[in-house]
């Protein structure tokens, strides 16, 4: 699975974005919790 991080400097969330479906998305205090919610 191929992924873009983002990091939300306000909330200070990093989000993951699936390349190939960009309504897949996952939201976490880290790298590793955003992808796993995005997989979900």
């Amino acid at each position: 699975m191929q992924y873009r991080l983002q990091l939300d400097m306000k909330t200070q969330e990093f989000i993951a974005i699936d390349q190939h479906d960009s309504h897949k998305v996952g939201r976490g205090l880290t790298v590793e919790q955003a992808i796993a919610a995005m997989k979900r």
